[in-house]
């Protein structure tokens, strides 16, 4: 009965229902004002799969979103943060978040982004870190992949279908576009997220 009760509070109730409350108006502002393709972003899959994990306290869940986006998550704090500070650029996967042709307002929402690193650094500390989540983060990425360049427009370029967030790469063909980014994102964005993971929190 003690064990059960210690399970039971793993993730605090405040933490439940905050989390809850905020991607719920992420919700209605994104889907009202940048369409329902923008949930496609693998942030976003994991902002809103983490509802689930932090309510169920699913380690495999958490582990799985944590796998998914920690490193991208890291470089957009890190272009985010370094843009504010006037640093040399690293990446350009936080550079709309200074465009002044999109409301200030919007682009604030964006800052999600923070707890989102927060929790899915947090959660694996305090449920564990699954170990077997990651050929299922590269299946997610290899399904993910081909329906964004399904089914968004050049402009929009979610999970940079079909530009790089930097220099390289344009001068490949959609095709060859498409192979290196559904290599890159399971060896380059989540493998090395997986292995940092579970040397820190493996269970």
């Amino acid at each position: 009965m003690g064990d059960e009760l210690l399970v039971s509070t793993l993730v605090p109730l405040w933490l439940k229902f905050a989390w809850t409350a905020m991607v719920l108006v992420i919700v209605l502002i994104y889907w009202r004002h940048r369409g329902p393709a923008n949930f496609l972003w693998f942030s976003d899959i994991a902002l809103l799969a983490l509802v689930t994990g932090l309510w169920l306290e699913s380690s495999f869940i958490v582990s799985l979103m944590a796998c998914m986006v920690l490193v991208a998550e890291m470089l957009w704090s890190v272009s985010f943060f370094g843009g504010l500070l006037r640093l040399p650029r690293v990446t350009g996967i936080a550079d709309y978040m200074f465009d002044e042709q999109s409301p200030l307002w919007l682009r604030a929402v964006s800052l999600f982004h923070v707890p989102l690193l927060a929790v899915i650094v947090w959660g694996p500390w305090r449920l564990g870190y699954d170990p077997g989540v990651f050929p299922w983060a590269a299946l997610i990425a290899w399904i993910v992949l081909p329906l964004t360049r399904w089914l968004t427009e050049p402009k929009q370029n979610i999970n940079h279908v079909y530009r790089f967030p930097f220099a390289a790469g344009a001068n490949l063909t959609p095709v060859q576009h498409m192979l290196v980014l559904m290599t890159a994102v399971p060896l380059v964005m989540q493998l090395p997220g997986h292995l940092l993971l579970w040397l820190m929190f493996g269970i």
